[in-house]
């Protein structure tokens, strides 16, 4: 069986609703369906229309051919802060569906509302949560209408299976990294033939402003066998140059960690990489081998600058642990990238001016603003009785909060942090002019939001 495996083509950097941005990254949740397709004997191919640029119409075209299409909603990057805007998503469907493609939808929108999904895109089936275990038993020989997770029409009536349990991250098999093209792949901070890696999945902690849809509220880990093959494979089938490492919380998982920094080394750092992590898990040692291993940049969740937001937003840290996180960071020769909100419940305006002046106090080497976001299945969207709209619409911010108010404080954050003559001249400096193109870009969208 011929399998396409799809990703469609949002705007770049971001679309007109976006409260995140629409990076042009591996879609590595396919690359695992792909894996788990070809050694059950099927021919899975990879269609990324946003490295591509494909329209609708165009990547439908290109995947005619297939007995079977599955395309995603997100891609695995996106399972925590997904897309705001589904049209570039349905369009995608409903184009495969005018060419009579066998279609199954995979993502955040058809797991918080598959019958949304099948009514909007006369799709054949959803695929409810993580799609390899669905996959996985299509390719045992399942007939996929009967898989786990999976629902579709059935005489005017939306029939849904069983939900599927938590993929065991240890049967995953090596990520097809060779049926994508990495060269099209890019991250502005690290630069070109960029991929992504998954070392688990999930986190111990509750943030209110956390979605949890995708993939449940546990913590799961691959071995580090498992991950280095994935690293080996990476290495020696692909271009690649950089990579960022997926996780949640790359350093809370220690062992896995370490191994990956060990094996990096002995391999001569071959890569520059970069993670997200909670800054109270840095310490001396591991931002030490996170170093010699080729990492260049950790990307923390700093939230608030207020110390009464944070225990409220169920952070469950202290504005001492963050500063000494990326005082460590930086001090080993990483780069930060801190993560600021504004919006969340209960916050005021001066507790905003608070989390500027923090941004401003802890130095990262870059800063990104966002508004707060509900995203269903977080404690926030939860705790504000929100619902989902049947065009499956997510809502912008928490109720109570204007959207253009919440965009002028991140405006307002940028500008406090960027336009400094000193951190002006300190990153020109720094960065290297190859990626200048692409930061000045994305800087300018985050002052346009």
């Amino acid at each position: 069986m011929k399998v396409a495996l799809l990703k469609p083509c949002w705007d770049y950097p971001k679309g007109p609703r976006e409260g995140t941005y629409n990076r042009v990254w591996l879609p590595l949740e396919l690359a695992n369906c792909a894996a788990i397709l070809r050694e059950a004997g099927h021919h899975p191919i990879i269609i990324d229309a946003q490295a591509l640029r494909l329209p609708p119409e165009a990547l439908a075209e290109r995947a005619a051919g297939a007995d079977l299409a599955i395309l995603t909603s997100t891609g695995l990057d996106r399972w925590q802060c997904p897309y705001n805007d589904p049209a570039p998503f349905l369009a995608a469907a409903r184009s495969l569906k005018a060419r009579a493609v066998k279609l199954a939808l995979t993502g955040f929108h058809p797991t918080i509302n598959p019958a949304a999904v099948l009514r909007l895109t006369g799709a054949d089936v959803v695929i409810s949560g993580e799609p390899e275990a669905a996959v996985g038993q299509v390719a045992a020989g399942m007939d996929i209408e009967a898989a786990d997770g999976v629902s579709r029409i059935e005489g005017g009536r939306i029939m849904s299976n069983a939900p599927a349990g938590p993929v065991d991250m240890k049967s995953l098999p090596v990520p097809a990294f060779d049926l994508v093209e990495t060269e099209r792949y890019f991250y502005e901070v690290l630069g070109p033939n960029f991929l992504l890696f998954e070392t688990t999945r999930g986190c111990p902690w509750q943030c209110s402003f956390c979605s949890k849809v995708m993939y449940g509220a546990g913590f799961r880990k691959k071995t580090p066998e498992q991950v280095i093959r994935e690293i080996d494979f990476a290495l020696d089938h692909t271009p690649v140059k950089t990579a960022y490492f997926m996780d949640l919380e790359f350093t809370v998982a220690r062992d896995l960690a370490e191994a990956v920094c060990l094996h990096l080394i002995e391999r001569g750092s071959p890569i520059e990489w970069c993670c997200q992590t909670r800054a109270d898990r840095l310490d001396r040692h591991i931002v030490s081998m996170m170093r010699g291993a080729g990492c260049r940049l950790v990307h923390v969740g700093v939230e608030s600058g207020s110390e009464r937001i944070l225990e409220k937003s169920g952070k469950a840290t202290s504005r001492d642990a963050i500063l000494e996180g990326i005082r460590l960071a930086e001090e080993a020769g990483i780069e930060t990238l801190g993560f600021f909100m504004f919006g969340l419940p209960g916050e005021t305006d001066a507790e905003r001016e608070e989390t500027i002046r923090f941004a401003l106090e802890l130095e990262p080497t870059y800063a990104s603003f966002h508004f707060a976001t509900p995203y269903p299945g977080s404690p926030l969207f939860d705790s504000e009785g929100l619902s989902v709209g049947e065009d499956l619409s997510l809502p912008l911010v928490p109720a109570g909060t204007q959207l253009e108010e919440l965009k002028g404080w991140v405006r307002r954050g940028m500008s406090a942090f960027y336009l400094r003559p000193s951190y002006v001249w300190r990153h020109l400096r720094r960065a290297r002019p190859s990626q200048w193109r692409r930061q000045l870009a994305l800087f300018a969208s985050y002052l346009r939001r």
